[in-house]
């Protein structure tokens, strides 16, 4: 935890607005868990994320359905852990019903025991619950006082901090799901606002509170078990993109693979996802100023391997490790003849842009000649253009000096296919830029580059 603080505070992207003691006393105490939803890593990634200062991990060990004096625990398949030696493990069992009913704390108690002492580091108990209810609270409360340990209850934030007590609940520890993509795992949707309200509100009855931010993606339909990708559905030919209310949407045009599920042409595919730069964001705002009442936060999801939706594991490790949480695209301008030059962007990093309509964008200036024809290549769009005091100003080709061709998408580890603008004569000079639209509603802008006029 304290080389990620340090991080933060060297990149600029988190600021403890504190005193040095009180930011001390943050790096000391903050802990980092990560829900591992989707099963058990390699060893490789355990390693990567003890070295990223993950402190301790969630293993999903099954759920529980409340009713009237009773409960039934059903255990889910659990892997094998022997790759979890010398890990801090915490059980999650997910809580179904439970609406005026506390279910039955002690037979769950003791089914529970079991699975307890198989799990390494003195496993602790979190429960989660997609709604708040009494009964939820009642039972979680009895297992507590019959495992004789605090037990965790997750809830979506907002309902959290309406029912919570002033000081928080006796034997259990409240854990407050906000921010991220809580959608994903049916948790009701919320706005950034009603989560900041929620944990100010938890911080004034001075409750003692964890907070779970869910970077899991959300897509409909969901894709097969082979996974998908956006660069799948994202592309001119293949669909037809706008920002959705919740989400992003593409008609498409033509029939897709989803995954190992085809979907066909006219139908629309919605995302919702969190990349690396809106986790980021996530995080500052949890994080500045520091909350009297936080004792860590959960990574909900550890991220899938490349190429998936959203951030990627690859992603996601080197943002923890202090990497940047966008990406850093570079320019790459080839002269296939002294009047012809093909553009190209490359993406190096495991990082990936936003979906825009027009914010994803190369610019290429020019002097001293016009342009002849312009072939797209990969991009979804130009526009001519005369930059003027540094405002982008749209024209006809005669009167251009600029061009600007858009993306939707800037996949990570990419290359985006070459456009190819001709001239009428060779120019005298050359520039180039490029903008990237991120997850957290920002713009990054690299600066204007003169290019070499050289042949190949």
């Amino acid at each position: 935890m304290a080389g990620m603080v340090r991080r933060w505070l060297a990149a600029a992207v988190v600021v403890l607005l504190v005193a040095a003691g009180a930011r001390a006393e943050v790096g000391r105490s903050l802990k980092h868990r990560v829900w591992l939803l989707g099963g058990l890593p390699d060893e490789a990634t355990l390693t990567a994320l003890r070295a990223a200062g993950v402190d301790g991990l969630v293993l999903p060990v099954g759920q529980v359905q409340l009713a009237e004096g009773a409960s039934r625990f059903t255990l889910s398949p659990l892997p094998d852990l022997t790759g979890l030696a010398g890990w801090s493990v915490t059980a999650l069992v997910w809580v179904e019903g439970g609406d005026k009913v506390g279910g039955d704390p002690g037979t769950f108690a003791a089914q529970f025991a079991p699975v307890q002492r198989s799990l390494p580091g003195g496993s602790g108990l979190l429960l989660a619950s997609k709604r708040f209810s009494p009964g939820v609270v009642e039972f979680a409360t009895g297992a507590a006082r019959k495992l004789r340990q605090t037990v965790e209850l997750a809830l979506p934030a907002s309902e959290l901090a309406q029912h919570v007590p002033r000081g928080g609940w006796e034997v259990v520890q409240a854990v407050a799901v906000a921010f991220g993509n809580p959608p994903a795992l049916a948790f009701p949707p919320s706005t950034l606002q009603d989560d900041l309200t929620a944990l100010d509100g938890l911080d004034a009855g001075r409750v003692r509170y964890r907070v779970a931010i869910v970077v899991a993606p959300r897509a409909t339909p969901p894709p097969g078990p082979a996974g998908a990708t956006l660069t799948t559905i994202v592309g001119g030919e293949t669909s037809i993109y706008r920002p959705g209310e919740r989400g992003d949407v593409f008609l498409l045009r033509k029939p897709v693979n989803w995954g190992g599920v085809p979907v066909d042409a006219n139908q629309s595919i919605t995302v919702e996802l969190v990349d690396t730069a809106r986790y980021n964001r996530d995080l500052g705002l949890l994080l500045r100023p520091v909350r009297p009442g936080l004792e860590g936060w959960d990574t909900v999801g550890l991220p899938a391997p490349e190429p998936t939706l959203g951030m990627s594991r690859e992603a996601f490790l080197e943002y923890l490790q202090g990497g940047s949480p966008s990406p850093k695209p570079e320019v790459a301008v080839e002269w296939p003849g002294p009047t012809a030059m093909r553009v190209s962007l490359v993406n190096p990093t495991p990082q990936a842009s936003a979906l825009a309509s027009t914010s994803n964008w190369v610019e290429v200036r020019f002097e001293g000649t016009e342009v002849r024809d312009v072939q797209l290549g990969d991009f979804s769009g130009m526009e001519y253009g005369r930059p003027e005091g540094g405002v982008w100003h749209r024209t006809v080709v005669r009167d251009a000096t600029a061009l600007r061709f858009y993306l939707t998408f800037i996949p990570p580890r990419a290359r985006i296919a070459g456009c190819l603008v001709t001239f009428l004569s060779r120019p005298r000079g050359v520039w180039a830029a490029w903008a990237v639209r991120l997850g957290d509603g920002s713009e990054v802008t690299g600066s204007l580059e003169p290019v070499p006029l050289t042949t190949r």
